[in-house]
């Protein structure tokens, strides 16, 4: 009996511990408006691939906020087949990360847009989805590259999402093409389950006219970070992802 409640309790720290359970995903979103008046916002797709109708649940997180008490937003049935434009999903414009649940069957696909004051559309890009499998753990490092910040010209908005439900510190650390440092290491305080979004990135260490930087980003919970790259008001705008590392086995 004791033997089998240890294993009991075992089982119940690892559910508590795991990031994310299957049928989960975290979709980060980017948002904002340029001073020409471009806004920029998150799509996303909803594909359901199986014979049955499925049901995704949805929760909007607000940057800074504590994911693990935010209140479901909304739910969507995705008929056999179909492929769905979910509207509305980032309150008022703004950045933010979605905490979705659904079965199996459910595909997801983001894609990030500006939409000219015309209403036409000026640039567009894949955008981010985060599962178990991207998450990298904690205490490890992640790096981002090709991060560039130019007066009028290319920006980084960096975002850092904690996927643990558990508070978290974070470090970044900004590196020219050389591997020399920029300035000194940015430090991170994120609630559980959270998203901290730090815009024109490379600028807050000091850099105001660079190109091909990167950063190394490690936080003390199993975490995910990316990027985004873009010149305001323009046709450029980028995606940055983790950059795989070499070596590793297949599993």
């Amino acid at each position: 009996m004791t033997h089998h409640r240890v294993l009991s309790a075992l089982a119940l720290l690892a559910l508590l511990a795991a990031p994310l359970a299957a049928g989960e995903l975290i979709l980060p979103l980017a948002a904002g408006t340029a001073a020409d008046g471009t806004t920029y916002s998150t799509r996303v797709w909803v594909t359901n691939s199986g014979a049955v109708a499925r049901r995704l649940t949805y929760t909007f997180v607000a940057p800074g906020a504590d994911g693990t008490k935010a209140a479901a937003r909304g739910s969507l049935t995705v008929s056999p087949g179909d492929t769905v434009l979910v509207k509305n999903l980032d309150p008022d414009g703004k950045n933010g990360m979605l905490l979705l649940s659904g079965a199996p069957q459910l595909s997801i696909a983001p894609r990030l847009e500006a939409v000219g004051p015309n209403g036409a559309l000026r640039a567009a890009t894949a955008g981010p989805v985060v599962s178990g499998v991207e998450l990298t753990p904690g205490n490890g490092t992640l790096h981002l590259h090709s991060l560039s910040h130019r007066q009028g010209g290319l920006i980084t908005d960096l975002y850092v999402i904690n996927a643990s439900k558990q508070a978290t510190q974070c470090t970044v650390n900004a590196f020219r093409d050389n591997g020399t440092t920029i300035g000194s290491p940015l430090r991170l305080s994120l609630p559980p389950r959270s998203l901290r979004v730090t815009e024109k990135a490379v600028a807050s260490f000091g850099a105001t006219a660079i190109d091909e930087a990167r950063f190394a980003i490690s936080c003390g919970q199993a975490f995910y970070a990316w990027a985004r790259v873009y010149k305001p008001g323009s046709a450029e705008l980028n995606a940055v992802t983790p950059a795989p590392e070499l070596g590793r086995d297949v599993e």
